[in-house]
């Protein structure tokens, strides 16, 4: 084992592991935002990278580990020191995300453990899909991914009872004696197979489930008319008003346009940026009284008419235009939902104008468009 080549290994890790995080933490978002875009319910997805010591604590552990060349560029690349995990809730979620990243990323197949690895009927255990990824050549292209360029990142998918497994089984001692060691390696196979059964129990009674629940006619309600409405609309929540913007994309389309025409500059935002902007709308809208789907749909419609929207944008870029920053400008940063956003507070200031704007955190979200941290 070359000490001396961990430690320079440890130390050109150490230079670059605010890169690796921040890899970390645009990866994880990246894979929700295509789990969700795919319509995949997950139960969980974090991100990390290694820290330093965990990382010489993994070299040190290896016999005569192959350690890559350090004068290369990519010195790094073989080591796993980011990690994705997603836990999901059923099986058949897991080849669906498999057939996403396949589509989004270029895969180490040498290092990768597809869920067709697995059919093994003797292995040990009840193993994840594990992937080796890098960024596609495409989004490598992007400005805002270059320089993640040949980083590659570990993507663990596994259900919630994997998860289980692989917490739980590492912690079972076999330092017995070999007889011993035998007996406790065919109870964990055992109580393996019969988790890997529980999966596929419960994604079995899900699909009866919502068989029946498609063939079960909804009762009649007593005293009600079929002309009459069965509930008022209720409140939107925040996953019910993404999924209003994302059945039909055109709408941010046309904002973002609208709001390039009003003279903002173009703005490229990362998915967590879009992600904070959108918190920031659905704050503004509930506290200006746009509180259902239905409202946010025809407010939009108004706002749209006649270019009411265009002519406020281009008014609120000429009024705060002139606001100079310590750099000597102002540093907008505009995208689709921040557009709507001025437009509520606009268009609803008579409402928003006695509401404490701070601790409803929408002065938070007038500042950031503007460029103000």
């Amino acid at each position: 084992m070359d000490k001396r080549r961990i430690d320079e290994l440890g130390i050109s890790y150490v230079e670059k592991l605010s890169l690796y995080e921040e890899y970390a933490t645009r990866i994880r978002n990246l894979i929700e935002d295509l789990i969700e875009r795919d319509g995949v319910e997950f139960h969980a997805i974090e991100g990390w990278a290694k820290t330093p010591g965990e990382l010489l604590q993994h070299l040190n552990s290896l016999e005569d580990p192959p350690l890559p060349s350090l004068s290369g560029k990519n010195a790094l690349a073989s080591l796993d020191l980011v990690t994705v995990r997603v836990l999901l809730r059923f099986p058949e979620d897991v080849s669906r995300i498999e057939e996403i990243v396949r589509s989004e990323f270029e895969v180490d197949e040498s290092r990768s453990i597809p869920s067709s690895g697995l059919e093994d009927p003797f292995r040990f255990g009840y193993p994840a899909v594990v992937y080796t990824l890098a960024l596609s050549d495409p989004r490598c292209n992007l400005r805002e991914w270059e320089k993640y360029q040949g980083l590659t990142f570990r993507l663990e998918l596994r259900t919630m009872l994997q998860e289980a497994w692989a917490t739980i089984a590492p912690k079972v001692n076999l330092s017995v004696g070999a007889f011993s060691e035998k007996k406790l390696k065919r109870k964990l196979v055992r109580l393996a197979a019969l988790l890997e059964e529980a999966d596929e129990g419960f994604l079995s009674l899900r699909d009866e489930a919502r068989d029946e629940a498609f063939l079960v006619p909804p009762a009649p309600l007593a005293g009600r008319t079929r002309e009459e409405p069965l509930a008022v609309e209720r409140t939107f929540t925040d996953e019910e008003l993404y999924q209003f913007f994302r059945e039909d994309p055109g709408r941010l389309s046309h904002w973002n346009e609208v709001a390039l025409e009003a003279g903002f500059p173009s703005f490229s935002p990362d998915s967590a940026y879009l992600r904070e902007s959108f918190k920031h709308l659905c704050q503004i809208l509930r506290a200006a009284g746009i509180d259902t789907i239905s409202e946010v749909r025809s407010f939009l419609a108004e706002v749209d008419e006649d270019s009411r929207g265009l002519r406020q944008l281009q008014a609120v870029r000429s009024a705060y235009g002139q606001k100079e920053h310590s750099s000597g400008e102002t540093n907008w940063r505009m995208d689709p939902f921040s557009a709507i956003f001025l437009l509520v507070l606009n268009f609803r200031w008579d409402i928003l104008k006695d509401k404490d704007l701070v601790k409803l955190n929408i002065k938070r979200g007038s500042d950031r468009i503007s460029g103000i941290d």
